[in-house]
């Protein structure tokens, strides 16, 4: 029997770290993001694998540590939030294999809504490498389970 796709929430792995799905069986991130003891900031390497550019990150990688960081923002106070919506500014190249920081803030929380946003630095602070806002909502509790009534019919 399968079991209850709703019963899914992100907890902290064996190490202490908040991971998504596809990375907490292997107890690390694969685009490189590690949580600082501050809630709001990360330290964040991009891999080599991720270099769209000669030395500089694909955006998709840029978006996707986003997306991630702006959720573990809101995830240590609310364990099931989703994306709604996204929206990265890309202001410099975004360097590989170079320590970078990412700061995040929650700006606005009402009920399901949370409003979040994050700039990208190099570690130690320079001028943003890249900015995102994104709009989370907690789950409903059925949201999973809608989704595969709905892509079972499609």
């Amino acid at each position: 029997m399968d079991e209850n796709p709703d019963d899914f929430v992100i907890a902290p792995s064996p190490s202490g770290r908040l991971l998504c799905g596809g990375c907490a069986p292997d107890d690390r991130c694969r685009l490189g993001v590690e949580a600082h003891e501050h809630p709001l900031r990360f330290d964040v390497v991009c891999p080599l694998h991720w270099q769209g550019g000669p030395k500089v990150a694909h955006g998709g990688w840029t978006a996707a540590v986003f997306d991630d960081v702006l959720n573990m923002a809101a995830l240590r106070l609310e364990a099931r939030v989703v994306t709604k919506s996204l929206h990265v500014s890309f202001q410099r190249p975004v360097p590989v294999e170079t320590p970078l920081e990412v700061l995040a803030r929650i700006d606005v929380h009402t009920g399901r809504r949370w409003e979040v946003s994050a700039r990208m630095t190099l570690a130690g602070g320079s001028p943003p490498l890249a900015a995102a806002r994104a709009e989370l909502r907690t789950r409903r509790p059925d949201h999973y389970a809608r989704h595969r009534a709905w892509l079972a019919h499609h």
